[in-house]
């Protein structure tokens, strides 16, 4: 247990920035962080309950600063398709 604990601090000592979004049974967090190479980079982490033993389901995706523009753009060609 310690252990774990103590991956927690270190990870939240790398943390820059977060944001959550909550939707229904789904939390979208943002969290903007720092590497190991002291780079930023922003992981977008779903987190839902899924099933009847209300088990807690994750998924990520990392993005790294070079990659912001084309996922940005993507992004917004795809919310035009909701409109």
């Amino acid at each position: 247990m310690d252990k774990v604990k103590s991956e927690r601090q270190d990870f939240s000592a790398n943390k820059v920035k977060s944001s959550i979004l909550k939707m229904g049974a789904k939390t979208i967090f943002f969290d903007v962080n720092l590497a190991a190479n002291d780079k930023k980079y922003l992981k977008i982490t779903e987190s839902r309950f899924a099933g009847e033993g209300n088990d807690c389901v994750r998924s990520s995706v990392v993005l790294f600063p070079e990659n912001i523009e084309g996922f940005e753009k993507s992004l917004k060609e795809m919310v035009g398709y909701l409109n």
